[in-house]
């Protein structure tokens, strides 16, 4: 987060919760800072909601050791998700015998997920590449070959009744 999201974030706290923020000017910014760097690889979507979670399960005042550690969950939970492979599908720009490469994207993808830009991928996505068969209309000899079928097995229902 940057000084200004966390400047936003205080904004919601003070209504919140009036213990956490400091009142003299230079208390502030200190607090400022202090809060920029230790939320610095935290997304600002995500200080929102565990602000609020924090407040759900704790009546004592958030600092950014909370939000810290339920981002780290948020986000270890997240790649634990992700199945951290290469799909050559998705990077058809790179040959996967490039291991460099491959690696980086891979790394990429990790950090798209872990700031919230991308949404961990799984098995749909995987087997996205597969072509779906559309069922398709029977053709004439199909038809015929299925009313002939039909037809012999009434005449053997039929003879069966008699006996």
């Amino acid at each position: 987060m940057t000084p200004d999201d966390v400047l936003a974030l205080f904004e919601v706290i003070s209504r919140i919760d009036e213990r956490v923020l400091r009142t003299s000017e230079d208390e502030q910014a200190a607090q400022l800072m202090l809060w920029s760097t230790a939320l610095r690889d935290v997304p600002e979507w995500f200080a929102g909601q565990a602000l609020g979670e924090h407040y759900r399960e704790s009546a004592y005042p958030v600092m950014p050791k909370d939000i810290v550690a339920k981002w780290r969950k948020h986000a270890r939970d997240t790649l634990e998700r992700l199945p951290n492979t290469f799909e050559p599908c998705a990077y058809p720009h790179i040959d996967p015998d490039d291991e460099a490469a491959t690696r980086a994207a891979v790394r990429a993808q990790r950090e798209a997920v872990l700031t919230g830009r991308v949404r961990p991928g799984g098995l749909p996505e995987l087997r996205a590449a597969s072509v779906r068969v559309s069922p398709g209309r029977p053709n004439d000899e199909y038809l015929r070959a299925r009313e002939e079928l039909r037809r012999r097995r009434l005449e053997r229902a039929g003879s069966e009744v008699k006996r």
